[in-house]
């Protein structure tokens, strides 16, 4: 199922991933891993009990098979169940009885483009879990390759935001392959001028960049509005499946894909912990596409070979928690920002919700 090109990389993302998770604990009262290197390997937690093993070409339980009858180890390594690219979803039912538990591989294994992953299975603060197969984040999606589509094209994709700038929109525009979906690209034409800086930032120390980087997410809140306020809107119109991307799908899109769990109700600690994915992926999976975005010097290419890449690169979670923080200070709370910069109030919140959850 993967492409033998991206085996080793995935396979090494997977495993500084399941690091991360390790180390931020989030609080899933349910949790269940996919990885796919080569074959699909499940795992799930010893409370679980006994179960029953479905797998389905879409996580719907009229579309699912019975593969495996009353498991009691707590882990099972496969062959993919469907034929040809097509990505398969297993639903974890308890022996026991209760609701069961859909899973799918997170990160698609994907030859010309990074970080692109499935923001489903989540847990919120109510114990419902995010749906999967509706919101994707990825970085750039110009480096897609020919067989990159060939699974990309199951995922009836329906609208792109794209929240890079014109400059980088026109330094790797998107040519999609097949049926297109809507895109929705940001109309800034560049980056604030501290983030693109070439001569500061090749002498930047780490410890500046990552002050810097601070900085700039504290301030995407109120800079990202118009575009965050549009792309909630095209959810509550039901436009998914859904991709969100920038050029490394770290942090714009990070912020995005953010805001969208917490409207679902998926605690702070768990969006946290989602952000702090895309370093590894990007380190471990280096796309020319990328690699040549970081070289660009209209988008601050000459970082790419000074110390403060490192930082730059990063996901760490205190990026993200300056734009929390921010929120929390000029709005009182994310619930507050949701509702008067983006028009997501108690009334919208409830109808992404039941669209949204399972």
């Amino acid at each position: 199922m993967i492409l033998k090109k991206t085996t080793l990389a995935l396979a090494s993302a997977m495993t500084l991933v399941s690091a991360a998770h390790a180390q931020s604990a989030a609080p899933d009262a349910v949790r269940a891993e996919v990885t796919m290197a080569p074959h699909y390997t499940l795992s799930w937690p010893a409370g679980l009990g006994p179960i029953d093993i479905y797998a389905a070409p879409a996580p719907d339980q009229s579309k699912m098979t019975l593969i495996r009858h009353d498991v009691t180890a707590t882990s099972l390594s496969l062959a993919s169940p469907l034929s040809g690219r097509n990505r398969a979803y297993f639903y974890l039912k308890p022996r026991k009885g209760g609701a069961g538990l859909w899973v799918s591989n997170r990160i698609l294994p994907l030859e010309g483009v990074a970080n692109f992953r499935d923001m489903g299975g989540y847990e919120t603060t109510d114990h419902h879990h995010v749906r999967w197969d509706v919101f994707y984040r990825s970085a750039a999606p110009s480096g897609l390759t020919q067989a990159d589509y060939a699974l990309v094209d199951t995922l009836g994709i329906k609208s792109v935001t794209d929240l890079r700038t014109q400059a980088e929109q026109e330094k790797q525009p998107t040519h999609w392959q097949g049926a297109s979906p809507a895109f929705f690209a940001s109309e800034k034409p560049t980056l604030p001028a501290d983030m693109t800086d070439r001569t500061r930032l090749a002498t930047m120390g780490e410890a500046q960049a990552r002050a810097l980087m601070e900085g700039f997410y504290a301030k995407m809140p109120d800079y990202y509005a118009p575009e965050l306020k549009a792309l909630f809107a095209r959810l509550l119109a039901h436009q998914t499946p859904t991709l969100t991307h920038c050029t490394a799908g770290k942090d714009r899109t990070g912020f995005a894909s953010a805001m969208i769990l917490y409207a679902l109700g998926v605690p702070e600690q768990t969006i946290l912990t989602d952000y702090a994915m895309s370093g590894d992926l990007l380190r471990a999976h280096m796309t020319p596409s990328f690699k040549a975005a970081m070289a660009d010097q209209k988008n601050g290419g000459a970082m790419a070979a000074s110390p403060s890449m490192r930082a730059m690169l990063d996901s760490d979670p205190a990026y993200l928690k300056a734009a929390f923080d921010s929120i929390k200070k000029q709005y009182g709370s994310v619930d507050a920002y949701l509702a008067q910069k983006l028009d997501v109030g108690p009334q919208q919140l409830t109808t992404l919700r039941s669209l949204y959850l399972d």
